[in-house]
């Protein structure tokens, strides 16, 4: 039996009403379970919710670059212009050339990788050994001496306890006793296995005034990325840094500087180019496994922007010149500068407005969200970084930590062009170069074109120049 229904409020409804008997669930049960569904999910994004799901794409692992393009900055690009029209080129330093043109001002991540992966084994003289150990975040404290320092890392095991001492193998004298626990590090099914993020105290037997990047040097390996499904080897100690880079601390490398040569900046142009400095954590290779990415707790990273660097960029923005940002990490930087911005003007900061403590230019995951109620319309890029810098007068330097999390909705502030890489699917990378480009939709249909097109992905892989979609 069928009929038809119209309600008051101009809805019409087709409605088929029967009865049989069934011992078990039949097609029209699922899909009605299905319509159901679909219902529920589609309220739960209207109330904000950032579903993975949408997110993500199928990555080939044929597409994973196990090795840089070589020469370096012979990789190919995808480009995606403001209109969302999609090019392709052959070879990424020829394509900048002609893609940044003449006027624009560059900006890149100059942070340089540490040897923050360490070979460890259990207790002073432990039996069970080759355990992974790496440096999820090295803060400020890579100039500071080795004895006595805490490090957050991440040990692969499962069961670890206060008072566990691990002795890294390669030297044999430093060992890391175990103060805190943190949590569980879960990493997707492909990966070397889960362990414990923890904080580890550090001590060194036979050299007291040895500094932690001078005992990384000596003890850890390069930390390439672990979907690379390898071991790091003498080649990556140039081909995971990049050409500029300039003062340890980051545990992963800012990648999308690594296609740029000293002839491409050349180029460029000394006066064209900016560097800042955001010491990547480990954090941007774990994967987000909850549902929705909201759930997902972001790693915080240390930044550091000199202010005449800081200075060059304003003049660009008040001149009206383009300014490409190489870099997702580049690109977290200069959007979370413009959050630290508006809370100087608005007066937001915890105590006195004069209070230059580090704490002040400390930035929260969703923190942007709640200062972008307070209508930041009127408030421009530039306005708002020199806010920073009137703030920091009589500094050299500008320094702080982001958690940003940059994902939906969010509208960029400052970044209106992006070089940076393919990015691994259920990313909080993904989710950011989503929301410059207005979807995940359209990132998933450029990475498939890609793939199929023989592009290679990931940290080692060819590159893409993205302008802000227009509105």
């Amino acid at each position: 039996m069928t009929f038809s229904h119209k309600c008051v409020n101009g809805v019409d409804v087709d409605m088929e009403f029967f009865t049989f008997e069934a011992n078990e669930v039949t097609d029209k049960d699922y899909k009605a379970a299905r319509n159901v569904n679909a219902i529920f999910e589609k309220e739960q994004e209207k109330g904000g919710r950032i579903m993975m799901k949408n997110f993500t794409y199928d990555l080939n692992i044929n597409s994973i670059a196990k090795y840089p393009a070589s020469p370096r900055g012979s990789s190919r690009l995808v480009r995606v212009d403001g209109e969302g029209s999609v090019s392709h080129y052959k070879n990424f330093s020829e394509a900048f050339v002609s893609l940044a043109k003449k006027g624009s001002h560059v900006v890149f991540n100059q942070s340089k990788v540490v040897n923050a992966r360490l070979s460890v084994k259990e207790g002073e003289k432990g039996n069970n050994s080759g355990i992974e150990m790496m440096i999820l975040d090295l803060g400020e404290c890579i100039d500071e001496l080795c004895n006595d320092v805490k490090l957050t890392v991440m040990i692969r095991k499962e069961e670890v306890s206060v008072g566990d001492i691990f002795t890294e193998e390669t030297c044999g004298t430093g060992t890391f006793i175990v103060v805190d626990v943190i949590c569980p590090w879960i990493e997707d099914e492909k990966s070397n296995g889960n362990g414990t993020e923890c904080i580890v105290q550090c001590t060194v037997a036979d050299d007291k005034n040895i500094t932690l990047a001078n005992f990384l040097d000596g003890v850890g390996t390069v930390p390439i990325p672990p979907y690379l499904d390898r071991s790091a080897d003498n080649s990556d100690i140039s081909s995971y840094n990049n050409v500029y880079a300039s003062g340890n601390g980051s545990v992963a490398a800012p990648t999308a500087g690594l296609h740029f040569t000293d002839e491409l900046l050349t180029k460029i142009g000394h006066e064209n180019i900016s560097y800042l400095s955001l010491h990547v954590g480990a954090g941007t290779f774990k994967p987000v496994v909850t549902e929705d990415a909201r759930d997902h707790s972001m790693h915080g990273e240390s930044f550091v922007v000199d202010i005449g660097e800081l200075g060059k960029i304003i003049e660009s923005l008040e001149n009206e010149r383009r300014l490409i940002v190489v870099g997702t990490t580049s690109a977290r930087t200069l959007e979370s500068l413009y959050w630290i911005g508006v809370k100087i003007l608005k007066n937001r900061f915890e105590g006195s407005e004069k209070d230059d403590s580090l704490s002040s230019f400390e930035l929260g995951q969703n923190e942007w969200s709640h200062l972008a109620k307070t209508n930041v319309d009127n408030i421009s890029a530039a306005n708002a970084l020199r806010a920073v810098v009137d703030f920091n007068k009589g500094k050299v330097s500008v320094s702080g930590r982001t958690s940003l999390m940059i994902a939906g909705d969010y509208d960029f502030k400052v970044v209106n062009d992006l070089v940076t890489d393919f990015h691994a699917p259920d990313s909080t990378l993904m989710l950011l170069v989503s929301a410059f480009l207005g979807s995940g939709e359209t990132v998933r249909s450029v990475y498939e074109e890609a793939q199929d097109l023989g592009y290679k992905f990931l940290s080692y892989g060819d590159s893409c120049f993205f302008t802000k979609r227009k509105k």
